[in-house]
C-alpha cells in the first residue's frame, strides 16, 4: 500500500482531531498529526499494517493528544503528560469506552516523555503495540533517527503539516507552563528539567533536598 495522509474517520478519532484543532497551537497540533502519520509509516515498515495488526484509532488517538496537556483545556495541577492523560481517558469514557483503551491511551501518553520505560523488553510484551507504534512516532518526529519512511514521506507530510517552530516551539510552551504553574514542573521531570536548564537561578529541589528533608534523618 502506498504511504498517504489519510487519518482516521471515526467519529472519535474526528473529535479528538476536532479538540486538538480547537485547544493547540498550529505547530503543536501539527506535531501531534505529524506523530501519528510517521508511526504509522514506521509500523508499515516492519509489517504492521493498521485495521490488521493493531488499532488505528488508539494510535491516533494517542498521538493527536498526546501534548494536549500543554493547554487551557486540561486545567490541572499535575505535570502536562498526566494532565493530558487525563483529559483523554474522560474523552474516551464520555463516548462510552470503559475497558483497556482507555487505559491504553492513558499509559502511553502519561508515559511518552518517561525515559527507557518504551525500550523495556517487559513493556514490550506486556503492553499494547499500539503504545510502541505511537511513541515510535513521537520520536520520530522530535529527532529524526536511524529509521528510514518511503521517499518523499516525510517531505510530504512536512508540506501538509508544517514544523512551525518544531522542538523549540515545543519546549517553549513548556516552559511557559512551568514558569505559570511550577508545580506542574517537579524536579525529575521534563518540564522539571527545562525550567531549570533555562531558569537556573530559580529554587529547584534536588533529590539530595528531598533526602536531606526526610522525617528519619538518614
Amino acid at each position: 500500500m502506498t504511504a498517504t495522509l489519510d487519518l482516521p474517520r471515526t467519529p472519535l478519532a474526528r473529535q479528538a482531531f476536532d479538540l486538538a484543532a480547537a485547544a493547540e497551537e498550529p505547530y503543536l497540533f501539527n506535531h501531534g498529526i505529524r506523530c501519528y502519520l510517521f508511526g504509522r509509516e514506521l509500523a508499515r515498515a516492519r509489517g504492521a499494517l493498521p485495521g490488521e495488526h493493531y488499532d488505528d484509532e488508539l494510535v491516533f488517538l494517542v498521538c493527536v493528544l498526546h501534548d494536549i496537556g500543554l493547554t487551557e483545556r486540561a486545567p490541572s495541577a499535575l505535570r502536562f503528560e498526566v494532565a493530558g492523560a487525563d483529559l483523554a481517558a474522560r474523552l474516551l469514557e464520555d463516548n462510552g469506552i470503559t475497558d483497556h483503551r482507555v487505559d491504553v491511551v492513558w499509559d502511553a501518553i502519561a508515559l511518552h516523555t518517561t525515559a527507557h520505560v518504551h525500550e523495556s523488553p517487559v513493556f514490550r510484551r506486556r503492553r499494547v503495540v499500539e503504545i510502541g507504534i505511537a511513541q515510535a512516532g513521537i520520536g520520530f518526529d522530535l529527532g529524526g533517527g536511524a529509521a528510514t519512511l518511503p521517499p518523499g514521506y516525510t517531505e510530504l507530510v512536512h508540506r501538509r503539516y508544517p514544523r512551525l517552530g518544531g522542538g523549540r516551539a515545543l519546549t517553549e510552551a513548556i516552559l511557559a507552563q512551568a514558569l505559570a504553574e511550577p508545580g506542574k514542573a517537579p524536579p525529575m521531570t521534563l518540564a522539571g528539567e527545562v525550567l531549570h536548564q533555562k531558569h537556573p537561578a530559580l529554587p529547584y529541589r534536588t533529590w539530595a533536598d528531598m533526602v536531606d528533608a526526610n522525617r528519619w534523618g538518614d
